[in-house]
């Protein structure tokens, strides 16, 4: 049984009211896994891993993070807040246990899940996730307009509102953000969009849908990368297993090496070939085999 359109735009009523929208991909009988998408997306992102999901048997789930896409946007969440509406939906759901993985700003509320509710997963994977604040030289090698969005998140508020305006505005127009992306991401980024250039409209209509209404969830997200997470690595019991790519620059190998060193049980892959979107999605089929094995 595949899923079809409609399972793209579900969604439940949480304990407290507010709306936590998500998507299905592959089969509705398959092993459960749990998507956290990377920041300034949505649950369309899923849709990249539609047909491994599909092949794999693999019921893949995407919920919308609290101000994204479908979801009620909560004001002064924290990250350790997200695990309790994973846990609302898993039980909607009816299922008891699952592996989860995320994606870049993804990574964070991955983290906080495999420290809240060890009980009911299976197995972790992160790839290219971000670092908590207290990493040292969290910055070095990466790309400086990523690092403007964490300073000025930090520092200042205002600004940081305009930079993510001008992010959004950029991810939402495919044409221009493909020129752009293959003069500025690595070789093996450019190679991906060449020959696939659906990851382009996926992104982009994933990030449109994530700002359907507006920039709040976003603006507080980052919020959530640069403050303290609630939570030491090093409490973390669960196996981890970590992607990370070489030529990225949004998340650079040096985050991917820090999780590796601090979590008691953090295993790190550096992929070679590895840029921003290629780390991700030439991996995925190893990515999906850890976590139903």
């Amino acid at each position: 049984m595949s899923m079809d359109d409609y399972h793209l735009h579900q969604s439940i009523q949480l304990s407290d009211g507010r709306i936590l929208g998500y998507a299905e991909y592959g089969s509705a009988e398959g092993f459960p896994i749990f998507y956290f998408t990377g920041g300034n997306s949505s649950r369309l992102e899923g849709q990249w891993f539609s047909t491994t999901a599909q092949k794999k048997k693999i019921r893949l789930i995407v919920p919308d993070r609290p101000g994204f896409g479908l979801s009620t946007f909560s004001e002064d969440r924290e990250l350790l807040d997200w695990p309790n509406d994973l846990v609302e939906l898993a039980n909607a759901l009816s299922l008891e246990n699952f592996s989860i993985f995320g994606l870049s700003g993804g990574g964070p509320h991955t983290l906080a899940t495999a420290f809240k509710i060890p009980e009911r997963i299976i197995k972790v994977a992160i790839v290219s996730g971000t670092a908590p604040p207290e990493m040292p030289n969290k910055f070095k090698d990466m790309w400086p307009p990523v690092q403007a969005i964490f300073y000025t998140a930090d520092k200042l508020p205002i600004v940081n509102r305009f930079l993510l305006k001008q992010m959004a505005a950029f991810y939402s127009n495919e044409e221009q953000m493909m020129k752009r992306m293959k003069q500025g991401l690595p070789l093996p980024d450019v190679n991906l969009i060449d020959s696939k250039p659906d990851i382009i409209k996926i992104f982009s209509e994933s990030t449109k849908e994530a700002h359907r209404n507006g920039l709040l969830g976003d603006a507080w997200e980052w919020q959530l990368y640069i403050k303290p997470w609630g939570f030491q690595l090093k409490d973390i019991q669960k196996e981890i297993k970590l992607w990370y790519g070489l030529y990225d620059q949004m998340v650079p190998i040096g985050m991917g090496r820090f999780l590796a060193q601090e979590l008691l049980n953090g295993h790190l892959i550096e992929v070679e070939d590895g840029g921003r979107f290629s780390t991700v999605n030439n991996y995925s089929e190893d990515i999906l085999d850890y976590l139903i094995s």
